[in-house]
């Protein structure tokens, strides 16, 4: 079945986290490894392998052990969707909420999952409007 926040019904909340480093990582440096995702997302590196043969399926990734792992086109897009989620989620809780920087990413970050586009896109309209009139 699939739900409005995205075209991969599929995929979990914790692959969504994975695909996010990935792109993180991807955007940093070019493409990521195991062991970086392993350290961003703290876990462990069979965790990541197994994680990416689930994105390989669904051709989100293009991975091969011991290989770099890069996005393919889809992926990136899903990514940069679960990122740009994040951050206006983020954004409405430091600036609507005055929550600190730590916490509100922490928030954010389980709150990315469950909301569709639709609802994110009006905490961003909500935050716009608290900045242009001054909070």
């Amino acid at each position: 079945m699939m739900n409005k926040k995205n075209a991969f019904p599929e995929l979990s909340n914790s692959l969504e986290d994975y695909i996010e480093a990935v792109r993180n990582i991807e955007l940093e440096k070019g493409c990521a490894t195991v062991g970086e995702i392993a350290e961003a997302l703290n876990v462990k590196k069979p965790s990541v392998s197994l994680a990416m043969k689930q994105l390989k399926e669904r051709g989100l990734v293009e991975y091969t052990q011991y290989s770099p792992i890069v996005l393919t086109k889809s992926g990136r897009h899903e990514a940069d969707r679960v990122i740009s989620c994040h951050t206006m989620v983020k954004e409405f809780l430091m600036t609507v909420l005055h929550m600190e920087e730590p916490r509100a990413d922490e928030v954010a970050c389980g709150i990315e999952h469950i909301m569709s586009l639709e609802e994110i896109s009006r905490f961003q309209l909500l935050t716009d409007h608290v900045r242009k009139c001054g909070k």
